[in-house]
């Protein structure tokens, strides 16, 4: 399993048929004052998987760091299974998305999500917070 395509955005969201569907994909917040914190935002991961993991199950972890490496928040996904497509001969695919609301960034600087499968790192998302000066 591997990290195929990993964005913060404004939404997100799978559909009955799978396709994933984002809007807004940032890597940048711009604050007149801190601390800030944005109303909701969704972390969306793309993993690719190989026909060896179908039917097996993974657990994923991703943490959001500050530079100085403080954990602000951890989101866990213990035991995702990886499915069989429905062709054969296809790739497999696992998609999430995670909604965080609320999160408060108390300082300007880089941030981290870093995404683990199994406890190896496979991939992060960087993020920097700006404090604007009005001028």
């Amino acid at each position: 399993m591997h990290v195929k395509l990993a964005v913060l955005a404004d939404h997100a969201s799978i559909s009955r048929e799978g396709k994933l569907n984002i809007m807004g994909i940032f890597d940048e917040i711009n604050a007149r004052e801190l601390p800030v914190a944005l109303p909701i935002f969704y972390v969306v991961v793309s993993y690719g998987t190989q026909a060896s993991e179908f039917e097996t199950t993974k657990d994923i972890q991703m943490a959001l760091q500050d530079e100085d490496g403080t954990v602000l928040v951890r989101l866990e996904q213990p035991n995702v299974t990886i499915p069989r497509p429905q062709r054969p001969g296809m790739r497999g695919t696992v998609n999430l998305v995670h909604g965080i609301a609320g999160l408060p960034f108390s300082k300007a600087g880089d941030y981290e999500f870093s995404i683990l499968i199994n406890g190896q790192p496979e991939g992060s998302i960087s993020l920097r917070v700006n404090a604007v000066t009005e001028g």
